[in-house]
């Protein structure tokens, strides 16, 4: 896979969609070699995506890394999901007992 490849894999992933540009840029921007910030300029990450300029070995190698980071967030709201989803089914088996009443 090429670095191009693997940046639109990930921009794809991170997104789940084709305009990724300026959210990788902001991913990116937390592993700048010179320290982290809030974004790199998105202007970069389109070139890299066309091919009008290399992508910085820094950036290719911060691909797995912001997709694994994306995927603990994923996992952590996939949790809190199923833990909502519990309670609404148990608020649901309440409120479904009420509405029958009392067992004669």
């Amino acid at each position: 896979m090429t670095p191009r490849e693997m940046l639109a894999r990930a921009g794809e992933a991170l997104t789940g969609s084709d305009n990724w540009a300026k959210a990788m840029a902001r991913a990116l921007g937390a592993h700048h070699p010179d320290g982290p910030r809030e974004t790199i300029d998105p202007r970069s990450v389109s070139r890299w995506r066309t091919g009008a300029m290399e992508i910085l070995p820094w950036a290719a190698e911060a691909l797995p890394v912001i997709l694994r980071e994306h995927a603990e967030r994923l996992e952590a709201e996939a949790d809190r999901l199923q833990d909502d989803a519990d309670r609404m089914t148990e608020a649901a088996e309440e409120i479904e007992a009420e509405l029958r009443g009392p067992r004669p």
